[in-house]
């Protein structure tokens, strides 16, 4: 029986990304770093390892959005969702804060509260308003391993008796008759023909973290723009590298 590689953790989409995520402006000791430490590889092989179990739906009466995140319950498990994604991408289609003063990570009460456009601290917002309403939902990162600095955060979701993308910066809900996971995005790509051809091709590689934000341990450290993002950021890199990352 061949035995299954998982690979998992910042090097998994190659050199150039392995350095850019190292260099992720979140605290290095943040809980969005051991994210990226802990990701696994989507394809074939972990396909089964990723969707074989049901997640376990966790009590979250005592997480401080709960009382708060009543406010989206719908009818059905996927009218609180479009709920939620109502409300997270309009906070960041309002969000106007340079980027020279944002601020980033720290608890999702403190993204709320701050407001954000930053994909990775808007899929946690989302993972637990959703859990709060006793959906269970992972983060998912997106890469077009064929430009440089094409990455995107979202979120799986567990409803229907599936795991659906959601989008939480964007207000997408990928659904067809049933709810469309990452690895459907992945490999069927008519689900993705509505879409950009920049917003689609972010669907070619694609790593799964789970993420509890029950943990008494995570780490919300806050943190600012580092010097690898400024120049990023105030760079015109036309999908190209530039900082050495090849």
């Amino acid at each position: 029986m061949k035995k299954q590689i998982i690979k998992r953790g910042y090097d998994i989409f190659g050199k150039a990304y392995s350095v850019m995520l190292r260099n992720d402006l979140h605290d290095i000791n943040s809980i969005d770093h051991k994210f990226m430490q802990e990701m696994i590889l989507l394809n074939d092989e972990t396909r089964t390892v990723l969707y074989s179990h049901k997640p376990i739906r966790k009590d979250f009466q005592q997480h401080e959005l709960f009382s708060f995140a009543q406010q989206f319950k719908g009818e059905s498990e996927y009218q609180t969702i479009k709920n939620i994604l109502t409300y997270t991408a309009n906070i960041a289609a309002n969000y106007h804060v340079p980027f020279e003063e944002m601020k980033f990570g720290g608890t999702e009460k403190e993204i709320i509260e701050r407001g954000t456009d930053w994909c990775a601290d808007m899929a946690r917002v989302g993972v637990t308003l959703l859990g709060c309403n006793s959906i269970p939902a992972r983060i998912i990162h997106l890469v077009n391993p064929e430009k440089a600095y094409n990455g995107h955060v979202v979120t799986e979701a567990f409803y229907e008796g599936k795991y659906g993308v959601c989008d939480f910066i964007y207000g997408y809900c990928f659904y067809h008759e049933e709810p469309l996971d990452a690895y459907t995005l992945m490999r069927v790509k008519h689900y993705l023909e509505a879409y950009s051809e920049n917003y689609a091709s972010l669907y070619s590689a694609i790593a799964i973290n789970e993420y509890n934000p029950l943990d008494k341990d995570n780490n919300y450290a806050v943190s600012s723009p580092n010097e690898y993002y400024l120049k990023l950021i105030n760079t015109d890199h036309n999908d190209k590298w530039i900082m050495g990352e090849e």
